[in-house]
């Protein structure tokens, strides 16, 4: 109560002071001082006329505005030159006359808000003895604070904050102001004060407040040398003084008459002591932006006057304590960023409570019930943490709520109906959590809200038609839930939107023509759903709104401006014609309808006002761009995304106007020919993404002088000649496979990341260089003429993930460097020659997802620790040498999918297990999908600052069906298992019929016997089973008619007996399928009434069982003879006329043309479709 007392006591004086009778009608200034103010008007200058120096005319300097003069005396005491806040950045120079000193009855000065452009404060200031209020703050004084200062006794205000040029070399100059009760001197440079502390503490014993914020304070003035006299002390503020870098010290906390302590950002460091419980009359504490650590003291809790605790931006952990629930009188609670882990259960009792804000922290647990006790809460934010729970019911109790902020957390279940209790709610933030369930009807209630944010939840149903009752919205994201159904046509009341964000949901049907109301809307982002139907209506619209005409005076826009500025309706099922009012959106600045169905022509009516556009995707739809070939376009983008859309047959000239581009994609456009040489210098100091893939492209690729680009994919047109050597810095990704590309590697990258020359004619071996490429992350050099081995340098590349060196003439053996760990995921190594046994430094890829090292002449066992390979999916060995029995350890792959070890020479009996750990071949489809490695049938490689990530597109031949196949997206859906062609013996592995998943196994050509499975119908998924060549005998288990996907079967060549089982698939099975079996019968061979098995049924059903050896060896002989016979007449006939001849050639000779002209073309086509699909 003492420093309450003494605070209003001096502020009363100062009202007495400031405010005093200041004259009675009649009473005219003194002469002299009158004149003296006017000398000093004519050096202060103020902005306009309106400013307070326009009443300053006549004889009675009394009346002036700022002037106040003693009714008795008619000495001025009062002069007040602040100007008006809306002034003070635009005053102009100002400099102190000294005609000041003439007022000597001086008793109150503000010189404040002027602008004295750096100079010193005059000496002469120090002459105004009677002065009690100076404020020279905010005034661009600079240098020293003169020593005549101390000749101010009377003195009990003194502000010289802001000045931030204001240097001090001490405070020796206080010594004389004791009767000082108010220091500011915040901003000012003290830095060359040491001893600051000593010096306030010594000569200001009666000081109230002192302010010396971000005064650059030293951490050594701050130690108390001797007690400290701050009896009398309030308001302590030294926040914003970084350089202190202390503990906080014990004298703080002494000061037991403190009422405001700001100790905001100054570096202070340890744990908060006990002793901050003795500040019993703080209201307002502030250590935020620290690096306290530790627990809060239980202390805290008796500071029963605190009003306003602000503790955020420190490393505070544990739990608020339960004592905070006796500070009954705080208003404002803040402890953001932090890692506090527990709310109190009893925060409810802190009635008083208007903010409270925790983000940031560690809190777990559910939200406590008693937070609906706070009534008075305003604000509350809990965001970025990790509760957990459904949102309490009570929530809905705090009536006065205007602004909840509940994002980046764990809550779950549906949005209470009480939500709709928060009528003065304005701002709410629930996005990141796991909540679930619909929209709660009693949103309409929430007439006040401007921002609704619950994007990335789990809400699902549609959106309610209550929506619309939401008049004041103006931000609305709802993307990433699971929203469906159309929108509701009272989404057009929505009148106040400028920002509409329901991407990523599952929105069907047409858009409601209501929309075209919205014409506030500056974002509108209806990205990846379902939405169908033509975008005419809405565009039509919008662009008849005045928000989206750009008026003449305001020719260009900013972020704020209103009208459509960012329109995405990427990923829809959009058709119909682009709108040619689309041009009329003047404002547009992002405009993004790739992946949709969209039809028709692009003009350049489509562009005519878009000056401001600067990103435009058009990607994947079925549009052709026609435009005239002088067109300039009226804007200047950085990004133009085309790829798939038709633009012309040859480079479009618009293009030389866009000298700001930083990604360009044009591929599959069906431009052709040569690049003309403009276009290699386009945008060379901004281009970063350039895609011209998939285009019939020719000529020699010249060196480009990009000097930002990143991503370069010219694949799939007809460039030939040498690979250029760009030599650039920024390069990180190259794609130029699919050309006539020849000549060795001669390219040298430093930071690349991905390199991809495949299916070109390049020879020689693999440069040294590569092993430098310490960044390398993809190498696809497949399906070219390189030769020679391999380099011994896998070890460098630590960050490689992609190797693809197949179908090439590379010979030796896998190199056997020692790496201890690797990112590779996928290794193609197969069609090559290489030899020698695997390498072991393949033990140590555990992220390994493919692995194809077929067709070579690889040898020695499969070793066991192949099975470690926990990540692996694709395990390929087929064609080579290896020999011994199939290691057990294979059973540990529980992600393979596909194993292809045939064609080796793999022999003994496979164990019994082998095949149940292949956990993802006993699952359907459906359900492996998120079972296995994610997307690894499609590896990232390289985003960089492109719109799109770049990825490799794994691929793999399976043979299945009788021929070979090449899978690609669709590989994740493939599991397969081919041991043909090998000596494996042993009885049909049991295991294998629980692989329910699986869709291909060839046991062929092996000596495996015994019976069938009688549950082989359990493989329900399998689409080709080839057993054939084996000793298999017994009789056709009739589960095996259950497989209703089977389209391939092969059981020829073994010992079966018996009907053939019938129904469904395998009555539209050849009769191939069964031939050279003991005793098989039924459709698709001989009926089994009355007939004795015989030796083979070739025949099937159209022969007579007991036909012997003989019989079968006089039909061949009589087959053979005929065909000799023939062809030697045929030979005779065409050689004996010569015209006959040539007329017989000739036509084979246009045979063969016709079906190669055919053959090409289709080729052509289906590479086009699979190209785009891929």
């Amino acid at each position: 109560m003492a420093c309450l007392l003494s605070l209003f006591v001096f502020l009363a004086s100062l009202i007495v002071s400031t405010f005093p009778p200041c004259y009675v009608h009649g009473t005219t200034c003194i002469e002299t001082e009158r004149i003296a103010l006017l000398s000093i008007k004519a050096d202060i200058n103020h902005i306009d006329d309106q400013s307070l120096f326009s009443s300053w005319t006549g004889h009675d300097c009394c009346k002036w505005q700022g002037v106040s003069c003693n009714h008795q005396s008619r000495h001025v005491i009062k002069l007040d030159l602040r100007p008006n806040l809306s002034e003070y950045y635009y005053m102009p120079p100002s400099k102190l006359n000294s005609s000041l000193i003439q007022l000597h009855h001086l008793k109150h000065l503000d010189l404040s808000m002027n602008n004295f452009i750096d100079s010193p404060i005059p000496d002469f200031i120090g002459s105004l003895a009677n002065l009690e209020y100076l404020n020279l703050s905010h005034a661009e004084f600079s240098g020293a604070i003169p020593h005549t200062f101390k000749n101010l006794s009377c003195l009990r205000y003194l502000d010289l904050s802001s000045n931030y040029n204001l240097q001090p070399n001490d405070l020796h100059w206080l010594s004389g102001m004791t009767s000082l009760h108010h220091l500011d001197l915040s901003g000012g440079n003290l830095s060359k004060v040491h001893g600051w502390l000593h010096d306030t503490n010594t000569v200001l014993p009666s000081l109230h407040v002192l302010k010396l914020s971000e005064a650059e304070l030293q951490g050594g003035g701050i130690y108390a040398t001797t007690d400290l006299n701050f009896t009398s002390l309030c308001v302590l503020d030294l926040s914003y003084n970084s350089d202190l870098n202390i503990t906080l010290l014990q004298w703080f906390f002494n000061l037991t008459s403190l009422v405001h302590l700001d100790l905001f950002s100054c570096a202070l460091y340890g744990k908060l002591p006990v002793t901050v419980g003795n500040l019993s009359r703080l209201r307002v504490f502030s250590l935020s932006y620290n690096f306290f650590d530790g627990v809060i003291p239980e202390s805290l809790g008796n500071l029963g006057s605190l009003e306003r605790l602000y503790l955020s931006g420190n490393q505070l952990n544990g739990s608020i304590p339960e004592s905070i629930s006796n500070l009954t009188n705080l208003v404002r609670f803040s402890l953001f960023d932090n890692k506090i882990g527990k709310l109190p259960k009893s925060i409810g009792r802190l009635q008083k409570l208007q903010m409270f804000d925790v983000s940031g922290n560690q809190v777990q647990g559910k939200l406590p019930k008693s937070i609906g006790r706070l009534q008075k809460l305003q604000m509350l934010d809990v965001s970025e943490n990790q509760v957990q729970g459904m949102m309490p019911a009570s929530i809905g109790d705090l009536r006065n709520l205007q602004n909840l902020r509940f994002s980046g957390n764990m809550f779950t279940g549906a949005i209470p109906e009480s939500f709709g209790n928060l009528t003065l709610l304005q701002y709410c933030d629930g996005s990141k959590n796991n909540l679930s369930g619909k929209l709660p009807e009693t949103i309409r209630n929430l007439v006040r809200l401007e921002r609704l944010d619950l994007s990335q939840n789990m809400i699902v149903g549609e959106l309610p038609g209550s929506i619309g009752n939401l008049s004041r919205l103006q931000f609305l994201k709802m993307g990433g839930n699971g929203i469906i159904g159309q929108l509701p046509e009272s989404i057009g009341k929505l009148t106040s939107l400028t920002v509409l964000d329901l991407s990523m949901n599952n929105i069907s049907g047409t858009l409601p023509k209501s929309m075209g109301k919205l014409c506030k809307l500056r974002k509108l982002d209806l990205s990846s759903n379902l939405i169908n139907g033509a975008i005419d209506d809405l565009v039509n619209s919008l662009s008849n709104c005045p928000e989206n005409k750009k008026s003449i005076r305001n020719s260009s826009v900013s972020e704020d401006t209103d009208g459509m500025s960012h329109l995405n309706l990427v990923n829809n099922r959009f058709n119909g014609r682009v709108p040619q009012s689309i041009g009329r959106l003047a404002n547009l600045r992002i405009l993004l309808l790739q992946e949709n169905s969209f039809v028709g022509t692009l003009t350049e009516h489509h562009f005519a006002n878009l000056t401001d556009l600067f990103y435009m995707d058009f990607s994947y739809n079925l549009l052709l761009l026609n435009v005239p070939n002088d067109w300039v376009p009226p804007f200047h983008a950085t990004s133009i995304m085309m790829c798939s859309c038709r633009i012309s047959s040859v480079f479009p000239a618009w293009l030389k106007t866009q000298t700001e581009l930083m990604f360009l994609c044009l591929s599959e456009t069906g431009i052709s020919g040569n690049v003309p040489t403009w276009f290699w210098n386009l945008s060379p100091n901004y281009l970063a993404f350039l895609n011209i893939s998939h285009n019939n492209l020719r000529g020699i690729l010249p060196t480009l002088q990009y000097s930002s680009l990143e991503v370069i994919d010219m694949s799939h047109n007809k460039f030939e000649g040498l690979i250029p050597d760009w030599n650039s810095s920024s390069l990180a990704m190259i794609d130029l496979s699919n050309n006539s590309l020849f000549g060795p590697i001669s390219l040298s990258f430093a930071w690349i990341e991905g390199l991809s020359l495949s299916h070109n004619h390049i020879n020689g071996s693999i440069p040294f260089f590569l092993c430098n490429l310490t960044n390398l992350k993809a190498l696809d050099l497949s399906s070219n003429n390189m030769s020679g081995e391999l380099p011994h340098c896998w070890n460098q590349l630590s960050l490689l993930t992609i190797i693809d060196l197949s179908n090439n003439n590379f010979s030796g053996s896998i190199p056997g460097a020692i790496v201890p760990d690797t990112n590779l995921q996928s290794l193609h190594l197969q069609k090559n020659s290489l030899s020698g046994n695997l390498p072991l430094w393949l033990k140590n890829a555990k992220k390994l997802v493919v692995l194809d090292i077929g067709e070579n002449r690889l040898s020695g066992t499969i070793p066991s620790w192949i099975g470690s390979l926990a990540s692996l999916v694709v395990l390929r060995l087929r064609s080579n040498l290896f020999e011994g029995s199939i290691p057990e350890q294979l059973l540990n792959l529980s992600s393979l999918q596909v194993l292809d070890l045939a064609q080796n020479n793999l022999s003994g009996v496979i164990f019994p297990h082998t095949f149940g750990g292949f956990k993802a071949m006993a699952t359907s489809h459906s359900e492996r999908s998120q079972l296995l490695i994610s997307q690894y049938d499609q590896v990232p490689i390289f985003s960089g600052n492109s719109s799109e990530t770049y990825k490799h597109l794994e691929s793999l031949v399976i043979s299945a069906k009788g021929q070979q196949r090449e899978y690609t997206k669709v590989l994740l859906l493939v599991t397969s298992i081919d041991l043909s062609c090998n000596r494996l013996s042993g009885k049909f592995p049991d295991e294998l019929t629980s692989l329910h998943g699986l869709i291909f196994l060839n046991l062929s050509n092996n000596l495996f016997n015994g019976k069938l499975p009688e549950n082989i119908g359990d493989m329900d998924q399998i689409e080709s089973l080839d057993l054939s060549s084996n000793n298999f005998s017994g009789i056709i288990p009739p589960s095996i008619s259950a497989l209703n996907f089977l389209s391939q079967l092969n059981l020829s060549h073994n010992k079966l007996s018996g009907k053939i089982p019938s129904g469904n698939q395998l009555q539209t099975l050849d009769a191939s399928a069964f031939f050279y079996n003991d005793g098989l019968c039924g459709y698709p061979l001989s009926n089994c009434t009355n007939v004795t098995p015989a030796q083979g049924s070739f025949h099937g059903g159209n022969q007579d069982g007991n036909r012997d050896w003989f019989d079968d060896l006089w039909l061949y002989i009589g087959l053979a003879s005929g065909f000799i016979v023939g062809f030697w007449m045929f030979i005779v006939f065409i050689m004996i006329k010569e015209s006959r001849r040539m007329s017989y050639f000739r036509s084979i000779d246009r045979v063969y043309d016709w079906i190669y002209v055919k053959l090409v073309i289709y080729s052509g086509r289906l590479k086009l479709i699979l190209a785009r699909r891929n």
